[in-house]
């Protein structure tokens, strides 16, 4: 009898002491951080990823914006058939100030001039990689980055499909690109980038950029946290969409797919 008391009691103190070790691990997890400036992270138990959809639906929230989503300066663009950009798109544009030849929908040209002045003025060096391209211009980018891709292999090769399928995670398709459209821009600064790996570039410039974009219509269009949304991590790719829209889209930390899709139900990331 003595015996089966001691044995119950070991028993219960075992499962004390797994119970504390237990409740130890879980609070004292920790997460690892990487991929930029906007904090994608995983978790150090078994690295499971992190909830980057999992955020809380605001669609029934009030305070969007009444615009009218079909309008030009709202269209998305990507590499859904739906959404691709036709060969003859062609919009108005004209030069960007302080370039040579950087060209953007001539329309809202005076806000992204408006904002590299600002950001000139607090210090900065604003520096255009990217504005708009053509169809065609698109279309050799990504040519020529699956033909590096395939090697020796010729194009009329059926093995050459499948870099041209890798192509297409690197280079936009031709017709999914927002730079055909003329609202887009790469912006990098000029003094501080030595490589395009984000990064590496000027923290303090595009944290400048993703508080006072807005107020000139424009969003950080594919930010690091949100590549399974949309499909791209380029953080220094900001696309105009108007004032009231940014405002939105910046204020709430959420990218214009989610921003689209509560305007259209029945779009699909």
């Amino acid at each position: 009898m003595r015996d089966r008391v001691s044995w119950l009691l070991c028993m219960a103190l075992l499962l004390l002491v797994l119970a504390g070790i237990v409740i130890s691990r879980a609070q004292g997890r920790t997460d690892i951080i990487f991929g930029g400036a906007d904090g994608v992270y995983v978790r150090d138990e078994g690295i499971v990823a992190a909830p980057v959809e999992e955020e809380q639906d605001d669609s029934t929230d009030e305070g969007w914006p009444d615009i009218d989503i079909t309008q030009a300066q709202y269209r998305m663009v990507n590499d859904n058939t739906e959404f691709l950009l036709p060969s003859s798109f062609e919009p108005d544009c004209g030069i960007i100030a302080g370039t040579s030849y950087m060209m953007f929908d001539y329309e809202t040209l005076p806000y992204l001039d408006a904002m590299l002045e600002a950001a000139k003025n607090e210090g900065f060096t604003p520096y255009i990689a990217a504005a708009y391209r053509t169809y065609s211009y698109q279309t050799q980018m990504f040519n020529a980055k699956a033909s590096a891709l395939a090697g020796d292999i010729d194009y009329m090769d059926p093995r050459y499909q499948q870099y041209a399928q890798k192509a297409k995670t690197i280079v936009m398709y031709p017709g999914s690109s927002e730079h055909q459209l003329g609202l887009a821009v790469d912006i990098w600064d000029r003094q501080r980038n030595v490589t395009p790996l984000y990064e590496n570039m000027n923290q303090d410039f595009f944290n400048w950029l993703d508080s006072n974009c807005a107020k000139y219509g424009f969003i950080k269009r594919y930010p690091t946290r949100k590549l399974l949304l949309t499909g791209w991590d380029e953080p220094w790719h900001y696309r105009y969409v108007g004032v009231e829209a940014a405002t939105y889209i910046m204020e709430h930390g959420i990218c214009y797919e989610e921003f689209y899709k509560h305007y259209m139900p029945d779009f699909k990331y």
